[in-house]
């Protein structure tokens, strides 16, 4: 119930009015009561995040769902990504912006979500590239997806127009096109 109120607060209001009393008062209870569940506002934010890349992932893996070849499950995930961030713009920039107020380690939850993400693009490019070491497919994954992330940033907060008038997607897909080009050259 409070991480369903923590994403309609940040749908409505965006992540800097996500706080626990802001949850708490949404949900009836007070803000004291939310400690129980959450050990602060970093806590409340990471657990939201954890929520977010499930959604994020569910909506990847429905794009995925009648891909052909590795070009066009990357393709697809290409246009999932922007797509989810387009339609929660301030959820899918709480994953990136928020900065803890006390260093902790990550939730090993969070961090295999993570890494889950960036090791299904990087066994879509070693399917293209058997040959490849390991270690440069996952460097290939985080550089191409770094790419992807970074369109999806201007376009997101509305920076894209400064450099042309195409939209994201075709970028994107540009993008990972014109690398998937390259990168099975290389090999």
């Amino acid at each position: 119930m409070a991480l369903d109120a923590a994403a309609a607060l940040l749908e409505e209001q965006g992540p800097e009015r996500l706080t626990t009393r802001a949850v708490a008062g949404r949900i009836g209870y007070t803000a004291g009561s939310l400690y129980f569940l959450f050990r602060n506002r970093d806590d409340l934010v990471l657990q939201t995040n954890e929520r977010t890349l499930d959604e994020l992932r569910a909506g990847i893996d429905s794009a995925l769902a009648d891909c052909p070849t590795p070009r066009a499950a990357l393709l697809a995930m290409g246009r999932a990504y922007l797509s989810f961030a387009a339609a929660h713009p301030a959820r899918w920039r709480l994953i990136f912006e928020h900065g803890l107020h006390e260093p902790i380690e990550l939730p090993a939850s969070l961090t295999n979500k993570i890494d889950e993400l960036f090791g299904l693009v990087a066994g879509y490019l070693a399917a293209l590239t058997p040959e490849r070491d390991p270690h440069a497919v996952r460097r290939s994954a985080q550089s191409l997806w770094g790419g992807v992330h970074g369109i999806t940033v201007l376009a997101v907060t509305g920076k894209l127009e400064v450099g042309g008038s195409d939209p994201a997607e075709s970028l994107i897909q540009d993008l990972i096109g014109h690398y998937l080009v390259g990168l099975v050259q290389l090999t």
